[in-house]
């Protein structure tokens, strides 16, 4: 089961789990709109400061200044005038201005540069100090700093834990999945 509060989630409805979570997927939906009303698009009540604070946490808030308009750019359809990681990094501010309790976040980084990568994960983690982060990746440059790992195969949790005990069972599957990624792995693996 999945539980949230100790509450099976089949028991919460959905209006609840709505205002409660907040998802920035792999898949960029932008639209044809300025960047401000992009990023403030589920939140009603985000001011100016809110959606300029959540540029920041996503590392959005320079390159925005840089354009002619900043936050009053238009963006052409699906965000075509922007580059895949600048969309990425609008998409994370628009889930951060919510300021949901629990933010699901499915490849956030996957069209980031490793030095913004690791920007965008550091406000992440100080933002979400008090807050449930889920992150969806396969990258392990996304992962290795993961407070909890869990390791799915088959659509079941195979494997639970930090990087270093993960890393710590001889024959896991996250251990050989870190291996084999990182060209670490023996032939016979």
């Amino acid at each position: 089961t999945v539980s949230i509060n100790d509450t099976n989630l089949k028991d919460i409805r959905i209006a609840s789990l709505r205002r409660n979570v907040a998802i920035a997927l792999q898949q960029n939906v932008l639209f044809a709109a300025t960047i401000r009303n992009n990023i403030a698009y589920a939140a009603d009540r985000a001011t100016e400061a809110d959606i300029r604070a959540a540029a920041k946490i996503a590392c959005a808030d320079d390159f925005i200044e840089e354009l002619p308009q900043g936050y009053d750019t238009e963006l052409g359809e699906r965000g075509g005038r922007l580059s895949a990681g600048q969309r990425q990094r609008i998409t994370i501010a628009r889930a951060i201005v919510r300021d949901t309790p629990i933010l699901i976040l499915d490849e956030p980084t996957a069209s980031l540069d490793a030095e913004t990568e690791q920007e965008v994960l550091r406000n992440l983690a100080e933002w979400g100090q008090n807050r449930v982060l889920i992150l969806i990746t396969h990258r392990l440059s996304t992962i290795r700093n993961a407070d909890q790992i869990a390791f799915l195969e088959d659509g079941r949790i195979q494997e639970m834990g930090n990087h270093e005990a993960l890393m710590a069972i001889p024959e896991g599957r996250y251990r050989q999945f870190v291996l084999a990624e990182s060209g670490e792995a023996s032939s016979d693996e």
